[in-house]
């Protein structure tokens, strides 16, 4: 049977913007006066970041993999493009993030001491070596998420080792291995679970409660599953477009239905110990939601692939690196210059913030992003050729 075209997988562009809003949202959106239900959507946003892992493992999985029976992903070369692809605005959010970090520091040590300075070196020293996820303290101190950059570095560094079982891999072993991903985060959650009640029982816990809920939230080894997840259906749904066979009669309605699960979990009183199996119940419905806007059919895919929406998307990792420090500085103006809406009016503050942000975010993906990356490309490729994914991934 022929192959058939590959689909451009535009509607997982769009779908970035709304999860990259969904975080700003978290951190952004004024709480007072909003129902409940809203508020716990609200407070999900930290699990919007679980769908780009997944996302970033299927794109990566579909642009480097394919369908291809034998394929070898250069290690050198593929860590070029994923630097050049991620650094630039990676950095240029730690830099608009230093003055506010400083003046903190410096207020909570009544002045620039050696221990301001000390404070700034470590940090600086695994922020800028995208190392931050692996020690807690300072996972989310400088620009907060950049921790998530972190992670993917690390999924990055493994993609080249991971390509080789997972092409040898036939359908039903693939199947296999997104199952064993699910299961391996509930085994995590499960023991997550005692942690956190030991943590909580013991008058003093080893390093302390708050380390242990820092390491749930930004350890890499607990993120792989959810990256592993979306490469082996990256891989799948390649193969299913390699063989002409489609996704099925219900693929046009099965992204809404994904959508919908998706928000009905985000909005579910979670609480006590359910609440350490919320991701484990989001994956699943994360992962259909992809599959099902890869295939480019139904109504919510045709609104996500229009060109607005894919070049919102694009700009989605500039909104979603630079939203904390354009928060700090639209307040600051508003603050000093402005009416003061932070105050009288804060979700017309919002709304203006969003704007702003959104508005820089595709000025910094037009005129830094983009240019960035080539220049970096047209560097690195001397050493090393750099192949383009067809999709960017986050």
């Amino acid at each position: 049977m022929a192959s058939s075209p590959r689909p451009s997988l535009k509607a997982l562009t769009g779908v970035r913007f709304l999860a990259a809003l969904h975080v700003v949202a978290f951190h952004y959106f004024p709480r007072q006066g909003t129902p409940e239900w809203f508020q716990r959507f609200l407070e999900g946003g930290p699990s919007s970041v679980t769908l780009f892992f997944i996302l970033s493992g299927f794109i990566l999985a579909y642009s480097y993999l394919g369908a291809e029976e034998t394929v070898r992903v250069e290690p050198r070369a593929f860590w070029a493009a994923r630097f050049a692809r991620v650094y630039p605005v990676y950095v240029l959010g730690l830099v608009l993030m230093t003055p506010p970090l400083l003046d903190f520091l410096i207020r909570a040590a009544g002045g620039f001491t050696q221990e301001v300075l000390w404070k700034l070196s470590s940090t600086g020293a695994a922020v800028f070596t995208l190392t931050q996820a692996w020690a807690p303290p300072v996972a989310c101190v400088w620009n907060c998420p950049g921790w998530s950059l972190s992670v993917e570095a690390f999924f990055y560094l493994l993609f080249p080792l991971l390509c080789v079982p997972v092409v040898r891999a036939g359908q039903r072993g693939l199947w296999a291995s997104a199952a064993a991903m699910l299961g391996v985060t509930a085994v995590t959650s499960f023991l997550w679970l005692l942690v956190d009640q030991w943590s909580a029982a013991s008058p003093a816990p080893l390093l302390g409660a708050e380390t242990w809920k820092q390491v749930a939230a930004y350890n890499p080894l607990l993120r792989l599953p959810q990256f592993l997840l979306g490469v082996v259906l990256g891989r799948l749904f390649s193969q299913r477009v390699n063989a002409g066979q489609g996704m099925g009669p219900a693929a046009s309605v099965q992204a809404v239905v994904a959508a919908v699960t998706s928000l009905a979990i985000f909005v579910a009183p979670w609480a006590g110990a359910a609440l350490a199996f919320k991701e484990l119940a989001l994956m699943p419905a994360f992962a259909l939601l992809i599959w099902g806007l890869a295939d480019g059919r139904g109504p919510l895919a045709r609104v996500l692939e229009q060109s607005w929406a894919v070049r919102l998307g694009e700009a989605s990792y500039a909104l979603y690196i630079l939203h904390p420090p354009m928060g700090f500085y639209v307040r600051l103006l508003d603050h000093r210059l402005g009416p003061g809406l932070a105050t009288s009016s804060p979700r017309s503050f919002f709304a203006v913030y969003v704007a702003l942000s959104i508005l820089v975010s595709l000025a910094v993906f037009f005129w830094l992003e983009e240019p960035a990356r080539r220049w970096l490309r047209s560097r690195l490729s001397r050493r090393a050729p750099v192949s383009t994914p067809s999709v960017s991934p986050t």
